[in-house]
C-alpha cells in the first residue's frame, strides 16, 4: 500500500534544482546547508536549510509531519479526520462535536476561504465522489459504472457549507453523513507548517518540498534564489523525464502545480481524471492540462491550483481578472487542437 501511495501522491510536476556550492562560498557565508528527507502523507519530502553549524533537524521535522498525519491523513484510521469521517449521523438535526488540534483548525479555515472564493470549485467534502470514481483504490476502481442516480445522491452530501461542517472554538460540528478529504491542500499546508517551524528557529534560507509542493525562503547554496523546474504535462511521465515547461526562481514564495497527466485511468478508451468537478460529480473533461500557482503560502497555492483545474481555462482567467487582490501568479498549460499552449499572468 505504501508503494502505491508514494506513486500516487508523488510530485505532480515539480523537479528541484539545488545548485551545489563551492567550499569558499560556504566559508564566506559562514553557513552549512543540510538536507532532510523522508516519507509523510504517503509521499516523500525533501528539505534543505542553512545553519550556522551542523544543526540536524531530521528528528524534529519527522515528528512534526507524523503529528500532522495523525491529524489530517485519510489513510490512517486513527487520524482525527478519519474518526470524523467514520462517524455516522442519524439525521441532519444531530450535531456531533470532535475536539480538534491546531493543524486541523488552520487547514479547515484556509480550506473554507478557498471554498468560498472559488464558489465551491475547491471542495474538501468531495471524498465520497473521489471514492466512487475509484481514486482511493490501489489499482483504481475501473469497474465503476457511470450511474447518474448514484452520482446525484453523492452530490447531495458533498457540502462544505456551514450547514454541514462548522467550527466552534476548538471543535468541529458535523451535521450530515459527509466525509472530508484535505488532500488538495494538506501537502501545501504541511509545507507551511515546516516553514513556520524553521522561521521560529531563525533559519533564513530553506527550500521545502513535500509531494511536489514547494516553499522557498532566502537563497540557495550558490547565493541565488532557488531555481524550480516545472515539467511539461506529458501523460505518465516521471518528474524531469521531459523538457521543462519553464524554470523559475522563487523569491520567498510558494509554488504548487496540479495536473491530470499522472493521476488517471482509462476504461473503454475513455480517460478518467482524478480531478472531480464538485458541481457535476464527474471527472473533469476540458483542455486544461496543468496549472501552476505561485503565492506566499503553499496551502493556498495548492488549493487554488486544484480549483483552477476544475474551472478550466476561461473560468480561471475570469477568476484571476476579478480577484487580483488575492495575489496569485498563475501558469496554465492547455491543449489547442493537439498543440500545447501556455498562458500566464504578468508577474509569473
Amino acid at each position: 500500500m505504501l508503494k502505491f501511495l508514494i506513486k500516487y501522491f508523488f510530485s505532480i510536476t515539480i523537479v528541484l534544482f539545488i545548485t551545489s556550492c563551492k567550499n569558499n562560498n560556504t566559508s564566506k557565508q559562514n553557513k552549512v546547508y543540510l538536507k532532510v528527507s523522508g516519507l509523510a502523507q504517503g509521499t516523500t519530502y525533501n528539505i534543505t536549510y542553512s545553519a550556522e553549524s551542523d544543526l540536524d533537524l531530521s528528528f524534529e521535522i519527522d515528528s512534526i509531519l507524523k503529528d500532522y498525519d495523525l491529524s489530517l491523513s485519510i489513510y490512517k484510521d486513527s487520524s482525527l479526520v478519519s474518526k470524523i469521517n467514520s462517524h455516522k449521523i442519524s439525521n441532519n438535526k444531530e450535531c456531533s462535536f470532535y475536539t480538534l488540534d491546531k493543524y486541523f483548525i488552520d487547514c479547515f479555515n484556509k480550506s473554507k476561504i478557498v471554498y468560498n472564493n472559488t464558489k465551491g470549485a475547491f471542495n474538501p467534502a468531495i471524498y465520497p465522489l473521489v471514492d466512487y470514481w475509484g481514486f482511493f483504490d490501489e489499482n483504481f476502481n475501473v469497474n465503476v459504472e457511470n450511474n447518474q442516480k448514484v452520482i446525484d445522491s453523492l452530490l447531495k452530501i458533498i457540502d462544505f457549507n456551514d450547514s454541514s461542517f462548522y467550527l466552534k472554538d476548538d471543535k468541529i460540528c458535523k451535521t450530515k453523513y459527509s466525509k472530508l478529504d484535505f488532500n488538495a491542500i494538506a501537502q501545501g499546508h504541511s509545507v507551511d507548517i515546516i516553514a513556520n517551524y524553521l522561521n521560529n528557529l531563525g533559519i533564513a534560507n530553506y527550500l521545502i518540498e513535500i509531494g511536489g509542493e514547494i516553499r522557498a525562503q532566502g537563497k540557495s547554496m550558490s547565493s541565488n534564489y532557488w531555481n524550480i523546474g516545472i515539467d511539461k504535462p506529458v501523460d505518465n511521465s516521471m518528474p524531469g523525464e521531459n523538457d521543462f515547461q519553464k524554470i523559475i526562481a522563487l523569491n520567498n514564495e510558494s509554488l504548487a502545480t496540479s495536473g491530470n497527466y499522472r493521476k488517471f485511468y482509462t476504461k473503454n478508451g475513455k480517460k478518467y481524471s482524478h480531478t472531480i468537478n464538485p458541481k457535476t460529480g464527474r471527472p473533469i473533461e476540458h483542455n486544461l492540462l496543468s496549472v501552476t500557482v505561485i503565492t506566499k503560502q503553499a496551502a493556498f497555492a495548492d488549493a487554488y491550483a486544484t480549483a483552477f483545474m476544475v474551472m478550466g481555462v476561461d473560468k480561471t482567467k475570469d477568476f484571476i481578472n476579478i480577484n487580483d487582490s488575492i495575489d496569485l501568479e498563475v501558469l496554465l498549460v492547455f491543449d489547442n487542437n493537439g498543440t500545447n499552449i501556455s498562458w500566464q499572468t504578468k508577474g509569473f
